[in-house]
């Protein structure tokens, strides 16, 4: 079990990022701007005998008034003694792909000297972290040119002159360290600190910038602009004003964004807003047009419109645009898809087009896509691997694995077949997508995805460069509903109804033994790799053990004064939510197992846990704590948890959204929705999304108003056949 544990605390951070968005800004940048005033978490500062460096918590302060690109900068405040030593670490995000650096390339920052008395001796050294490596250290000055004061100096470091760098491997952490010592005290400002190739763009903007629109809702202003293809726009730069007169710039937005919210203080207040386009050496553009908006108190309907819009955004602007499919994150040699969150992203997509967020025509286009590409990709049997390159269509194998994944299938398919309903119009285009849709479904070998030794239990995934691998069954309350009822009503191909009783109800004993041994708030993290990725655990090397791994679900337990019909593995309500993002539970009309009480009673002992635990907060509608493993331990809220339950709670879920919109909206809520995590302790948010998140936000709050997704399933014609084989009339 310790062999296990440590295993996944180590896939937890090479993997995290695969399922994730990518950040607001680009992987190559470690430091654009503080998320969270007063201090940046992502910071180290320590120190030693007479020399000192300012922090809050141990991490840097920064400044929002004074800095390179808005809205702040980091302050690097010190003393260096000769006898003591002191040292800043800048870390990634644990979630950001990590950068990996070419020789060729710069490290390049921004630097602003407060203290009449710095000399250029003063100045921190550099150096760069690798794992447990760390180059030699660079005197920051030997890069300056002119040593001016109370200016922004322009500092490039060519990446060849650090030694022991390996460019393979990724960058985590640029450490800033005591260099000349002479007990002063010394006052910076840092911005703007990032990797960048000397052969980005030169050419100048001289058109100017395009603001299409700005609309207010509540504090939120969103803005949209128009984006040429000019390859030297570097960020889209915003300004703001109150009175038309004096603009202040308040942020700054990746050329991959096609707009975004600003927060503002004030409502019922007019502000304008113009933009301008910045190129790679931070000149701007000739200013756009300004844009005049009143802000106004939004009911709690167009709240929650807000809310929900701006999670469908999130999965309108992520793809590729060569698949169409999901892109977790933006690389530069590839295009790395995935196909379960691909299903997500349609589910999103068509909610988006029933709240009138996006275009049909554009929604159309885009599944169609996925399905083109879905329909010449490699695949075995019918299934997909969980990640392709979108471009080539061939697997994007993990793990060293080539393996087939039947979760990451079911969830496209399922989606696609959702989509199959909803775009019904009989016009060309819609007509074809269902028509190649049909074909994806039909080509799925069900009924040999099964294990060794049953007919009707499936497997997780296959293998198909070792047949002598087998992979854990699935069974359980999550996922593997939705794999199992498409399965059993497959139109080719189908296995056993009795799948719904020997595979559902049965999951292996890794899940339910392993798991109930550690700290529950710890196998939140756990569970959710796991569950997502299924390969922590690994290949089981005979059937029999997967066999012998098999225990009912049914562990009757009693929290919070709740009854649990499946016992508290401590794992993430995400994962008992997932499969109902389309199957209502009244569909599953069980003699066994009431699945809406099921589910009520496991949201309630979570809320119940988390408010008793109060980790920071004392709203009880602010809930949904998970807790992110690392050397210290830090709890986090994971913002989908709670506002996604109105699925089943629906008051419950509702005042968590509006709680955490209310409390947090102006750090926490973008336009893509609500950030990955939230720590109250360390004032600290998440700089990514968990796709997943954007999707269980979107999907159960649109469950809760309308039913939409729900009553598209129950009416796929092979899946209500089934269900009324399974339980009777009228499902």
């Amino acid at each position: 079990m310790k062999q296990f544990y440590l295993f996944v605390l180590v896939l937890a951070g090479i993997i995290g990022i695969l399922e994730k968005g990518y950040a607001d800004t680009y992987p190559e940048v470690v430091f654009d701007n503080s998320l969270v005033k007063g201090v940046y978490a992502k910071s180290k500062v320590s120190y030693e005998g007479r020399s000192w460096v300012e922090n809050l918590n141990h991490h840097l302060l920064v400044s929002d008034t004074l800095f390179f690109t808005p809205g702040n900068a980091l302050s690097l405040q010190y003393k260096s003694a000769a006898d003591g030593d002191w040292q800043v670490d800048l870390q990634y995000s644990r979630q950001k792909l990590n950068y990996q650096v070419e020789h060729s390339d710069q490290l390049v920052l921004k630097l602003f000297i407060k203290s009449a008395s710095t000399k250029a001796n003063n100045l921190p050294k550099i150096s760069i972290r690798q794992k447990q490596s760390e180059t030699n250290q660079l005197e920051l000055a030997s890069y300056i040119k002119n040593l001016d004061h109370n200016k922004w100096i322009d500092v490039r470091i060519p990446i060849a002159d650090f030694k022991n760098l390996h460019t393979k491997e990724s960058i985590t952490t640029l450490r800033f360290a005591q260099n000349g010592v002479d007990g002063e005290m010394h006052y910076l400002f840092i911005d703007q600190v990032e990797f960048l190739s000397k052969g980005a763009s030169q050419v100048k903007l001289s058109s100017p910038a395009i603001l299409s629109s700005a609309v207010a809702y509540d504090k939120q202003v969103h803005l949209q602009w128009q984006l040429p293809l000019t390859p030297s726009i570097r960020y889209i730069k915003i300004y703001r004003s109150e009175d038309n007169k004096d603009f202040q710039a308040v942020g700054i937005r990746p050329i991959s964004m096609q707009g975004c919210l600003d927060y503002v203080a004030d409502i019922n207040k007019t502000y304008y807003y113009k933009i301008a386009w910045v190129d790679y050496n931070y000149e701007e553009s000739p200013f756009s047009e300004v844009k005049e908006v009143k802000t106004k108190k939004l009911n709690e309907t167009e709240l929650l419109d807000l809310v929900q819009g701006a999670h469908v955004n999130y999965f309108a602007e992520n793809y590729d645009i060569n698949s169409g499919m999901y892109l977790p994150f933006r690389m530069k040699e590839r295009a790395v898809v995935s196909v379960k969150e691909s299903g997500n992203a349609i589910l999103s997509l068509i909610v988006g087009v029933e709240k009138e967020r996006i275009n049909r025509s554009l929604a159309v286009g885009r599944i169609s896509r996925i399905v083109y590409f879905l329909a010449k990709a490699q695949n075995h049997l019918g299934i997909f691997p969980a990640y392709f390159d979108g471009r080539t269509g061939l697997p994007e194998h993990r793990n060293n694995e080539a393996t087939y994944d039947v979760l990451a299938t079911s969830s496209i398919i399922e989606a696609l077949l959702v989509a199959r309903q909803y775009f019904s119009e009989e016009n060309e285009t819609e007509t074809d997508m269902r028509k190649r849709i049909t074909a994806l479904w039909e080509n799925i070998k069900w009924n040999q995805l099964v294990a060794e030794g049953y007919s009707d239990v499936l497997v997780e995934k296959i293998s198909v460069a070792d047949s002598s691998q087998h992979y854990p069954t699935l069974g359980g309350i999550n996922e593997s509903i939705n794999a199992y009822i498409l399965a059993m009503s497959a139109p080719k191909h189908a296995i056993p109804l009795s799948a719904y009783e020997n595979g559902i109800k049965n999951i292996d004993l890794t899940y339910s033994s392993d798991y109930n041994k550690m700290d529950s708030l710890a196998r939140d993290t756990i569970s959710a790799i796991m569950r997502s990725f299924r390969f922590a655990i690994g290949p089981l090397r005979n059937a029999s053990e997967s066999m012998a791994n098999r225990v009912s679900v049914f562990q009757d337990t009693m929290m919070y004064g709740e009854h649990l019909l499946f016992g508290f593995s401590g794992s993430t309500l995400l994962d008992l939510y997932k499969p109902f993002f389309t199957i209502d539970p009244k569909l599953l009309s069980d003699g066994n197992i009431n699945y809406e009480e099921a589910i009520r009673n496991y949201i309630k002992v979570r809320k119940r846990r988390d408010n008793e635990i109060g980790v920071g907060s004392t709203n009880s509608d602010i809930w949904g704590f998970y807790q992110h493993m690392d050397s210290v331990g830090s709890y986090r809220i994971n913002p989908a948890i709670a506002p996604s339950s109105m699925f089943m709670l629906n008051e419950e879920g509702k005042k968590a959204v509006l709680a955490l919109y209310d409390n947090y909206g102006e750090n926490f809520f973008t336009e893509y929705g609500f950030r990955a995590w939230l720590d109250l302790r360390n004032n600290d948010v998440s700089d990514e999304y968990f796709a997943t998140n954007q999707a269980a936000i979107t999907v159960c709050i649109e469950n809760a108003r309308s039913g939409l997704i729900w009553n598209l399933y129950k009416e796929i014609p092979e899946v209500k056949a089934l269900l009324t084989k399974l339980f009777g009339e009228d499902k």
